[in-house]
C-alpha cells in the first residue's frame, strides 16, 4: 500500500467528479472530518495526481478508470456516488460520511 510519508492531522479524501454539485455535497458531508481535494474527472494526468496526493479514500460520481486503478493499486476505499439515476440506491450525505469514516477507521486498525 502506497502512503504519503508522515501523518496527516485529518485523512485526505479525493473527490473525483464530473458534477461539481456532487463534490460540494461530499465536501459538506465530510466537513470537519477529512481534508477534501476536488478533482475534475477529465484531468489528463489524474492517475499521477492521485498517486502524488495519496488520498486515504476516493469518492467518484461515475466509473473512473484512474480512480479505480489508484484505489486498487494503493488499497484505499473507493466510493461511487452517482448523480444520474442508475437504479442503485445513493447514500444520503450522512450515510456517506459514516461509510467513509468507518472505512478510514478500519484502515487505521489494520495498519
Amino acid at each position: 500500500m502506497t502512503r504519503a510519508i508522515g501523518r496527516r492531522l485529518r485523512p485526505l479524501v479525493a473527490v473525483v467528479c464530473v458534477a461539481p454539485l456532487m463534490a460540494e455535497g461530499v465536501a459538506t458531508a465530510l466537513d470537519g472530518v477529512a481534508e477534501i481535494r476536488l478533482l475534475p474527472a477529465d484531468l489528463e494526468d489524474l492517475t499521477s495526481l492521485l498517486r502524488t496526493l495519496a488520498p486515504d479514500a476516493i469518492v467518484v460520481d461515475r466509473d473512473c478508470r484512474a480512480a479505480r486503478f489508484h484505489a486498487d493499486e494503493s488499497g484505499v476505499p473507493l466510493f461511487v456516488v452517482p448523480v444520474e439515476p442508475t437504479g442503485v440506491e445513493v447514500p444520503s450525505p450522512e450515510r456517506l460520511r459514516a461509510l467513509i469514516v468507518a472505512s478510514l477507521l478500519a484502515a487505521e486498525v489494520r495498519a
